[in-house]
């Protein structure tokens, strides 16, 4: 072999050598790039995860845990072969940056109050508040009934907590859902709606509208639906109650009527009626009708001009306005606008014989009646649509992309409808009663977003009188007495 062969040999050799040391290189460099990203994707998951609250990372019924569950499949998605490795990275970092917006503004301060008239699924609502505070994400501090000192405390804890999260001062801002309702132990907060709680939200959207969401939202009934409910709910046992006294002659008093149409043709637009809250006029929609001393005052027959303009400043002051027959587009828009999660439910308080109500002819009966009721629902028909848009977009795709799948995913267990799906493991928190956790000798929980001691007036249970205490699930065996009709 000549000398310049040897040479070209041995040049092509080196050169292959080179070849192979820089791909190896090459290849060493790629590992630790999907490394070093693989490893940077689960440092800032579990930085995310623990700026979060415990309860809301731990919690089995919501979107944090699903989004942790995405967060994963992408950590395993970046080392899957890729036609293009910065494509892969920058989609993930992308993914990961909406993640983190998106766990920004459910974290966020917020305060939502729901306006709840009788018979059109306030209940349900009042369910769905007390579930978020078991799953850790919310407070539901106003009790059923709240009075004017419990409303007053609440607001101005609530606002001082908002201005210490705005200012730095409080790490883990508040979040309030409040029920107004006019019931026992007190009606001020229904009473004094329109005049006090309304403003004092106006008053704080407008103090915090840079750093805090302050949204409310009513719902009305089509008012055959709601007068056969009342009537089921409220009349028909005393009306039974009547006629069994009067069959067995120990009473000839009919002061209930004897049907659904006698109480009914003399009871004028309860939801409007509710709404306004007139002391004396409300009063009136509940009391026996036929009663020696029951008097209707005159200006509770007629909803004046006057009253409905108030009842349409109130519908302009709403952030969402409902119709029961479309709760559940009212509960998607109420969960975009207040950012409530988890809005799976279960149907609560339904009337046990209210099917056995002749609608068609009920309707005829309240037909001259309800005329300003008739009115609040088609508003509120053409305030949901309007809410729709405005918070989805449009309509048909709001329908076809986000309540459909919402819908498809209820299902029926042990007789009960889980709509938007049944939770595959319990909460982490419960309700009990106070002395059932002394009892136990375990210790309540008050959680970060709380504004209120001991979760102020929520530690009340509904229909129950005894106080009430927030424990861990698993920590007592003692059972769950509030935002628990999910279990």
């Amino acid at each position: 072999m000549s000398v310049g062969a040897a040479w070209n040999c041995a040049f092509r050799l080196a050169a292959a050598i080179v070849l192979i040391v820089l791909v190896v290189v090459a290849s060493g460099r790629r590992v630790d790039l999907i490394r070093a990203f693989d490893i940077d994707e689960e440092v800032r998951a579990e930085r995310s995860v623990q700026s979060l609250t415990s309860a809301r990372v731990i919690s089995d019924d919501g979107h944090v845990e699903r989004d942790a569950d995405v967060e994963r499949d992408a950590r395993v998605d970046v080392v899957r072969p890729s036609a293009s490795m910065e494509s892969t990275v920058d989609d993930a970092a992308s993914t990961s940056e909406t993640r983190r917006d998106e766990r920004s503004r459910s974290a966020s301060c917020a305060l939502h109050v729901f306006r709840h008239v009788s018979k059109t699924g306030g209940t349900t609502m009042r369910f769905l508040f007390d579930r978020q505070t078991v799953l850790g994400t919310w407070e539901a501090p106003i009790p059923y009934g709240a009075t004017e000192e419990e409303w007053t405390t609440f607001r101005e804890a609530w606002r001082e907590a908002a201005k210490g999260s705005a200012e730095g001062e409080r790490e883990t801002p508040p979040r309030a859902l409040v029920e107004v309702r006019g019931h026992h132990p007190s009606s001020w907060s229904a009473a004094n709606f329109e005049r006090v709680v309304m403003e004092d939200l106006k008053i704080l959207r407008e103090e915090f509208k840079e750093t805090c969401s302050v949204t409310s939202s009513y719902l009305v009934r089509r008012p055959v639906d709601q007068y056969a409910s009342y009537y089921d709910y409220y009349v028909r046992h005393s009306q039974e109650e009547e006629r069994a006294k009067e069959l067995s002659g120990n009473s000839t008093k009919n002061t209930w009527g004897r049907s659904v149409h006698d109480w009914a043709a003399v009871k004028p637009d309860l939801q409007t009626r509710e709404l306004l809250w007139k002391e004396q006029c409300v009063h009136s929609l509940r009391v026996a009708p036929f009663d020696e001393g029951h008097t209707w005052a005159e200006d509770c027959l007629v909803v004046s001009d006057e009253e409905w303009s108030r009842v349409m400043k109130m519908f302009d002051a709403f952030d969402v306005v409902g119709t029961t027959d479309r709760f559940n587009e009212f509960l998607l828009v109420v969960g975009k606008v207040a950012g409530i999660e988890n809005l799976r439910y279960v149907y609560s308080n339904a009337g046990k014989s209210v099917h056995s109500v002749d609608k068609e002819a009920l309707e005829k009966t309240i037909k001259n009646v309800t005329t300003r009721d008739a009115e609040l629902y088609s508003t509120a028909n053409a305030a949901l649509n309007s809410a729709i848009k405005s918070a989805f977009g449009s309509i048909d795709s709001f329908r076809k992309d986000v309540l459909a799948p919402f819908e498809s995913a209820t299902i029926e267990s042990s007789h009960r409808k889980y709509v938007g799906g049944k939770p595959g493991s319990e909460p982490k928190y419960k309700w009990v009663r106070a002395k059932d956790a002394k009892s136990h000798d375990v210790t309540s929980i008050e959680l970060p977003m709380w504004v209120m001691p001991d979760g102020g007036g929520q530690a009340r249970a509904y229909m129950i009188s005894e106080p009430v205490v927030m424990v861990e699930r698993s920590a007592c065996s003692a059972p769950c007495v509030k935002g628990c009709n999910f279990d």
